[in-house]
């Protein structure tokens, strides 16, 4: 008798889940949801070849304690190419978590346009990174955990030419599902694993979401990111046709119903699938869902 009540209030909530998902899915209809994916798409591959994409990264040198010099001779901590740098282009000094470059007298180093030559360097956890340039080369710092690193770019990295572009499944209203938020009684502090080893990373989980795909219950735990929920999550197609570290996708908050939206036609790669100087997370064992999420960004090797 036990196990039936259950049984009934489970599907009640199903019912309740997808009345709000019929509400809120209709909105769109077949061609204006189809048109506002294929935009999605074309954002998502400029983004990737744009200036502060992950396709012109050309190097992520983590930072010790003291100096760290930077340029084209070969007793430089951070090497750079002959024809990107001089032999000495400056130096990074790390004072506990405070960074500061110091470029070499006579060299042309820029931040936001501006000629510097010393500038207490803002990292990327702490607002908008200082952003500084020489030539076609840009760095700033970012904070991992307790590490502090210089991510280089070069502006004109051969891989943005190179790019052939993002395979995609085809777009199908199906994977845009409605989910129920089931917050925790206190908001969890996991720790995830990272493509970095022993780097790890510690968002905020505030709960997980509730939704059903093919008639099978499923949930995801979500992290803050903002005004939105960051997913990571693995599925059947993981290392198959998609990305074999898994797939990213954002949702809006929940309003006041307790629903959102995940749409898995925008479920896409992480960064490390087009560099090897991303930081990205790894989905937990309790991301790990058993169907095939069939939508959204495909991934072959050497892409």
């Amino acid at each position: 008798m036990k196990k039936f009540i259950v049984s009934m209030a489970l599907l009640s909530a199903s019912l309740l889940l997808a009345d709000a998902a019929t509400a809120r899915i209709d909105t769109l209809d077949g061609s204006d949801y189809a048109r506002s994916i294929a935009q999605w798409q074309e954002e998502r591959e400029a983004n990737l070849k744009g200036s502060n994409g992950w396709l012109n990264l050309a190097g992520l040198h983590w930072l010790q304690a003291g100096a760290t010099s930077i340029g084209s001779a070969t007793d430089n901590d951070i090497l750079l190419a002959e024809e990107a740098a001089p032999p000495k282009l400056g130096v990074f000094l790390l004072e506990g978590e405070v960074v500061t470059f110091q470029a070499e007298p006579g060299v042309a180093v820029f931040s936001d346009g501006v000629p510097v030559t010393q500038l207490r360097l803002v990292h990327d956890e702490a607002g908008e990174p200082s952003r500084l340039t020489h030539g076609t080369l840009g760095w700033h710092i970012i904070r991992r955990m307790e590490r502090l690193g210089v991510r280089l770019r070069d502006y004109e990295h051969p891989a943005v030419n190179a790019f052939a572009g993002i395979k995609f499944y085809r777009v199908d209203p199906a994977w845009r599902v409605a989910a129920r938020f089931n917050a925790y009684a206190e908001p969890r502090k996991p720790m995830l694993t990272t493509v970095v080893e022993e780097l790890g990373w510690n968002p905020t989980a505030p709960g997980t979401l509730e939704f059903e795909l093919g008639g099978e219950a499923l949930s995801l735990e979500a992290y803050d990111s903002g005004d939105s929920f960051f997913l990571i999550f693995a599925d059947l197609t993981t290392g198959e046709t998609t990305y074999p570290s898994g797939r990213y996708l954002y949702a809006d908050k929940p309003g006041p119903d307790g629903i959102t939206i995940l749409d898995f036609n925008k479920a896409h790669s992480p960064p490390c699938a087009f560099t090897n100087f991303a930081t990205c997370p790894l989905p937990t064992r309790q991301n790990r869902m058993t169907v095939a999420i069939e939508a959204g960004e495909k991934y072959s090797k050497g892409k």
